[in-house]
């Protein structure tokens, strides 16, 4: 009997390889994918599952700046070094790359070693498995040549770095004494070090750190330390294998493993026994053990050993490596501690200062980032636009709780760190957000622009296509949603990402269009990998709630504005403005003619028309 199209999708998907990125399946067939939803759920939901525990952690935004590089020969002998990797691992003598861990063909993370047992961990694969790793053109060329056989990368403390903590000193404003303070801290494992280093006195010291904690929202020294590093190293995946590599390197059992990784996280002995099921002595007991194995003195130096193996681990584990974020234009990016809920939320005030505020809520497949020439259009239009990602996208951390109100608390948390007492906002997606807030703060919103929002899903006519197989999947299969987000977050290469977006806006002439134009697309790629970072928790989030959230109405809806792209592929302007427009009485709505999708890309000056209270156009 022959396969049906269903069970020829399944075969296809689990006999992917490492060659081939399942994900692609899903542009490729994207009815397969529709018949194995309706004729065989459970055994998608299996499929999926088996493929993110194979599958890489996710896309990397990698600051190269952060990295060395060398390579060395079959036996692990280093053949050639740039001067911060010949610096970095000057203290090791007769050192040689440890190459058992390197699986065929692939990259792993390993480590340098010398007699002694001193090392330094380093991302290690042969070329074709490194090609976008951040190599100097000298190691390149070296392996290019067949000179050596392995390229090898490590983490450069912030010291080694050129431009040491500097962007962790730009996000959260610290002074020049809390970054040399925190550098050194890095570099000494303890306040009382790192101040003798700096040659001040250790209250001095002490009270930089502590100031520079606050600024951060750190409440331990562990956690300072790991933020920094992380922020050094660019956007990594969250979900990545540091446990294994402790192991491994250290010969820690898997016990002490997982103690060490959570410890490094930033939680005390005592949260860290909650968490893994453990006693507080137990904890403690194994911790001893571990800086004794580990050549370690105190939490600090622990989480600097950990943050550097997460830095390469992001190379060896990543679906995809982007080395742009030293060199595009700086955006003018901050993490802003939450107040008195865990965690920062990231936003970049794009200015000016005097333009009208206009907060950007993005979908539920995209983080912050939009094209320069968006935000330049909305600037010249008199427009402040104000990015952020929204809770478990890019990097604004995951919160538990009601998600739609820790959406606006975000929201009032950055408008009162900017100074600003009203706001305008601009729905892209996070429609529900705005209904909530305008209602529940309507004393901090101005104006409302809402692009192509989301019916119901009872109302949703737009069910074919890979976007309506999605769209009815997270309609009525929960239980899929969470194997399907992790599955699209570990697999969201950029190559991927560019088809399947094509592909869903492929019925419009505008969108295709617009996409034409590569600064556009692959700003477009890029922040739909950000949304990718934590393993797909902000996708999840979202479809959990807001399909299935009830609104409250305004009295008054006449300071929004909905527009709809008359090509938009998602969503039909019929089947959600008579639904908006019934809960926001006297709000404006219009079809915009030659647009879609991508209509604020389009039409960026409708969009600043109605935030200023124009009605024409």
């Amino acid at each position: 009997m022959p396969m049906s199209r269903a069970q020829r999708f399944l075969e296809r998907f689990r006999a992917a390889d490492d060659a081939h990125n399942p994900l692609d399946m899903l542009h490729e067939d994207s009815e397969g994918f529709g018949a194995v939803l309706a004729e065989a759920p459970e055994a998608l939901a299996k499929a999926l599952m088996y493929d993110a525990d194979r599958a890489p952690a996710g896309p990397a935004f990698v600051n190269p700046r952060a990295y060395a590089s060398a390579a060395c020969d079959a036996d692990g002998a280093i053949v050639i070094a740039d001067p911060a990797f010949a610096a970095w691992a000057a203290p090791l003598n007769r050192g040689r790359a440890e190459l058992g861990a390197l699986r065929a063909g692939r990259a792993s993370v390993s480590y340098l070693l010398e007699d002694r047992g001193k090392f330094i961990a380093v991302a290690a694969a042969p070329l074709a498995a490194a090609r976008h790793w951040p190599l100097a053109a000298e190691v390149r060329r070296a392996l290019e040549r067949g000179e050596a056989c392995y390229a090898l990368v490590a983490h450069l403390p912030p010291t080694l770095q050129p431009r040491g903590l500097a962007t962790a000193a730009r996000l959260f404003g610290f002074s020049a004494r809390e970054v040399s303070m925190a550098e050194a801290l890095v570099r000494g494992g303890d306040v009382r070090e790192a101040a003798r280093m700096e040659g001040i006195g250790y209250e001095t010291g002490r009270d930089a750190i502590k100031s520079a904690m606050a600024k951060a929202g750190c409440h331990r020294q562990g956690e300072f330390v790991a933020l920094c590093l992380q922020i050094e190293s660019g956007e990594q995946p969250g979900d990545l294998a540091i446990e294994p590599v402790l192991r491994d390197i250290f010969g820690l059992s898997e016990r002490q493993a997982r103690i060490a990784d959570t410890i490094a996280r930033g939680l005390t002995r005592e949260e860290c026994a909650l968490r893994l099921g453990l006693s507080v002595n137990i904890v403690k007991s194994e911790l001893k053990a571990i800086f004794a194995q580990c050549e370690l003195q105190s939490v600090v130096q622990l989480t600097t050993l950990v943050g550097h193996i997460q830095a390469v681990a992001a190379l060896a584990e990543a679906t995809d490596i982007d080395l742009s974020v030293a060199t595009r234009g700086a955006e003018p990016l901050r993490l802003l501690p939450r107040r008195d809920r865990p965690g920062r939320i990231a936003f970049a005030d794009h200015g000016p200062r005097d333009g009208i505020p206009l907060i950007c809520l993005h979908t539920a497949t995209t983080g912050r980032h939009l094209p320069a020439k968006a935000i330049a259009a909305l600037q010249a239009g008199g427009v402040r636009p104000i990015t952020l990602d929204r809770p478990g996208f890019g990097l604004t951390s995951m919160i538990e709780g009601d998600y739609l109100d820790h959406n606006m608390r975000d929201i009032l948390e950055i408008l009162d760190a900017l100074g600003i007492a009203r706001t305008c906002i601009l729905a892209r997606g996070g429609t529900m957000v705005l209904a909530h807030f305008a209602v529940q703060h309507a004393d901090r919103f101005d104006r409302a622009v809402v692009l192509n929002p989301e019916p119901p899903p009872l109302a949703d006519g737009r069910l074919g296509g890979l976007q309506g197989h999605v769209k009815r999947l997270v309609y009525s299969r929960p239980g899929l949603v969470a194997p399907l987000a992790t599955h699209l977050s570990r697999r969201a290469s950029a190559r991927t990402v560019e088809r399947l977006v094509l592909q869903v806006v492929g019925g419009s002439e505008a969108d295709r269009a617009t996409l034409a134009d590569r600064d556009i697309l692959a700003a477009y790629v890029r922040s739909t990998q950000q949304s990718a970072m934590q393993g797909g928790a902000g996708f999840l989030a979202i479809a959990r709630c807001e399909p299935h959230d009830t609104v409250r109405p305004l009295a008054d809806g006449s300071r929004i504005t909905i527009l709809c792209g008359a090509e938009d592929t998602m969503y039909a302007a019929s089947d959600s403005v008579p639904y908006w427009q019934g809960l926001w009485p006297g709000s404006r709505a219009a079809i915009v003619p030659g647009t879609g999708r991508m209509l604020l890309f389009q039409r960026p000056d409708l969009v600043a028309a109605a935030l200023r209270g124009e009605d024409d156009g």
